[in-house]
């Protein structure tokens, strides 16, 4: 009886042991899927056909340490809006004649009523900005769907703004040099949207409506938005970590 058990111990704790081993090889595995799985930041002098980490750090130190607060009211926001103007005409003039490309600013205005902490409140905005961008192959026609990449460049009070939302305003600007310089031609146009009101009660959502109305987004009906977002400080980028094949794959399907 005494020898059976001794048997019967040595199979369980090879059983154990051989969960043990599995448990540590899915942990492992599951640690470089999720860590150790991303492209290598490339930097800013990288190959322009390459979507560089360090070009989009460039712009985020401009737009929160070289400009001194972007929140409504304060001068930080328009230096901010003309800084993504600028290097939006600069790739524009770097375009071969294969590209159908436009820059281009809107002023919205308007007023809503809002229930805030059980208190009933009216906001009324006039002539906030939000610039525009568009690349098309110079063969698309003017009513050919398009994908709209949506993000802010307002900052929230006290906050420099760099992850909310200078990141996703970098990465369209990096995402917007790669398309032209790779010499990607986009099937279908792409309209880059930089919104200049979101952090004040999230006015550019309800301006996008009369954005909707402004030619550039008109040509063509909406194929599909893509909305940048910052949540947290943690996790991949979903642009730095893939580069243009996220753009290629969402134009493409």
């Amino acid at each position: 009886m005494s020898s059976w058990m001794k048997s019967g111990d040595a199979r369980a704790l090879k059983c154990l042991l051989a969960l043990a081993l599995i448990y540590a090889l899915m942990a492992f595995a599951a640690y470089i899927v999720v860590h150790m799985s991303y492209v290598r930041p490339l930097p800013d002098d990288a190959n322009p056909a390459r979507f560089s980490e360090g070009r989009a750090l460039r712009h985020l130190r401009r737009l929160t340490v070289d400009i001194d607060g972007r929140q409504e009211g304060r001068p930080g926001l328009e230096e901010a809006a003309q800084y993504i103007k600028g290097e939006l005409e600069a790739i524009k003039n770097r375009a071969g004649p294969e590209y159908r490309v436009e820059v281009d600013e809107a002023l919205v205005s308007g007023s809503f009523n809002m229930t805030f902490l059980r208190h009933s409140i009216s906001l009324a905005y006039r002539d906030h900005k939000n610039i525009l961008f568009r690349i098309a192959s110079n063969s698309s026609k003017d009513d050919d769907p398009s994908v709209l990449l949506n993000g802010h460049f307002d900052s929230p009070v006290g906050s420099a703004g760099a992850g909310d939302c200078g990141s996703c305003v970098a990465s369209m600007l990096e995402l917007a040099r790669l398309v032209i310089d790779s010499n990607w031609i986009p099937p279908r146009p792409i309209i880059f949207l930089f919104n200049g009101a979101e952090e004040l009660f999230l006015l550019d959502s309800h301006s996008y409506p009369m954005m909707g109305k402004h030619p550039m987004i008109m040509v063509g009906s909406a194929y599909g938005l893509v909305d940048l977002w910052f949540a947290g400080s943690v996790g991949p980028w979903l642009m730095v970590v893939h580069g243009l094949a996220v753009l290629e794959h969402l134009v493409l399907s």
